[in-house]
C-alpha cells in the first residue's frame, strides 16, 4: 500500500493527546444536539477523544446511521481499543427496524458497534441532569417540554452546556436507575441507555480499560 494511500487516524492533532489516545466514535440520528453536547468540554481529554457522526440531509433512519459509522470505521485507521457506539431514539421508529439495525450493529463481522439507544429521546438524557423522571411513560413531545421548563429553555440548535455541567454524575445514576433490563438491547419507556456511552468515555478519560 503506497504512502499516499494509508488511512488516517482521525485524532484532532490541534489538541493535546497521547500517543495511545483512543478515540470514541458515536454516529446520532440527531443533527446538532448530540453533537454539541458529545464534542463539549463536558468531555474528552488527552486520553480519549470524542468524534460525533450527526445525521446529515435528513437520514436519520437508524440503519443509515449504522451505515454512517461503519463506513467510517473501515475509512479510517482505527485501533481495537477505540470504541464505536450507535445513538438512536425509540420514539420514530417501528420495531422491526430497531431490531436489524441492533442486530447489524452487534453482530457486525468485520465492524462491531455498542448500543446507546434512549426510549422515547435523547432529550430524556438531558432532562435526568436536571431531576427525576416521576411521570411514567412518556413521548418525545413531553419529555422537551419538562427539560425546557427544567432548564429554563431548550434549543436543539444551541444547546446551553452550562445547564449539564457539574450533573453528569446526577443523570448517570437516575439513568441506571431506570433501567429495569439492563440486558436488553434498548430501555424500557422511559429510559435511556446513553448512560452507558458516558461510562465509557468517562473510563477512558481515567485511564481505565
Amino acid at each position: 500500500m503506497g504512502l499516499t494511500s494509508r488511512k488516517k487516524r482521525p485524532l484532532d492533532r490541534t489538541v493535546d493527546h497521547y500517543r495511545d489516545t483512543r478515540l470514541i466514535i458515536i454516529a446520532t440520528e440527531g443533527e446538532k444536539t448530540e453533537k454539541q453536547y458529545f464534542e463539549s468540554e463536558l468531555f474528552g481529554n488527552r486520553r480519549v477523544q470524542v468524534k460525533v457522526l450527526q445525521t446529515e440531509s435528513g437520514h436519520s433512519a437508524p440503519k443509515h446511521v449504522l451505515n454512517r459509522l461503519k463506513e467510517f470505521a473501515r475509512d479510517c485507521d482505527l485501533q481495537p481499543d477505540d470504541q464505536l457506539w450507535l445513538v438512536v431514539d425509540v420514539d420514530r421508529w417501528p420495531i422491526e427496524q430497531l431490531v436489524d439495525t441492533c442486530s447489524g450493529a452487534i453482530r457486525g463481522r468485520q465492524i462491531t458497534c455498542q448500543l446507546a439507544i434512549s426510549n422515547p429521546c435523547f432529550e430524556l438524557w438531558l432532562y435526568l441532569h436536571l431531576a427525576e423522571w416521576e411521570n411514567g411513560e412518556a413521548n418525545c413531545r413531553t419529555v422537551r417540554q419538562k427539560l425546557r421548563t427544567a432548564a429554563g429553555g431548550y434549543n436543539r440548535s444551541n444547546l446551553d452546556i452550562a445547564c449539564y455541567r457539574g450533573n453528569i454524575d446526577d443523570a448517570l445514576r437516575r439513568a441506571e436507575s431506570m433501567d429495569s433490563q439492563p440486558s436488553g438491547r434498548w430501555p424500557d419507556n422511559p429510559g435511556t441507555h446513553v448512560y452507558r456511552l458516558v461510562e465509557a468515555i468517562r473510563s477512558l478519560e481515567a485511564g481505565g480499560p
